[in-house]
């Protein structure tokens, strides 16, 4: 029979690859393997990260599995949003 161990804390999601609080640790929180799929604005509004795409690069740099899911282009000029998702199996260790 298993028992749960009392005071027992349970590690934030991502504090493995980056401190606790961090902008990357929160983006792995929320996002990395929950199928949830985001923008770099939702990044910005929802979680106060001001540089989205250099934290998406950090990421993918530490061998997370960021991916580009869809394109919305919404008939305006200029560059069509990205929509991103975190795979859970990473890319390289």
């Amino acid at each position: 029979m298993l028992t749960k161990r009392r005071n027992m804390k349970t590690k934030a999601k991502g504090t493995k690859f980056f401190k606790e609080g961090t902008q990357n640790q929160q983006i792995l929180e929320n996002y990395w393997g929950t199928g949830k799929s985001f923008t770099t604005e939702d990044l910005t509004d929802n979680l106060d990260i001001m540089s989205p795409g250099a934290r998406l690069t950090e990421l993918r740099d530490s061998g997370f599995d960021v991916r580009v899911v869809e394109s919305n282009s919404n008939d305006m000029p200029g560059r069509p949003q990205a929509t991103y998702k975190i795979m859970q199996r990473r890319t390289h260790a």
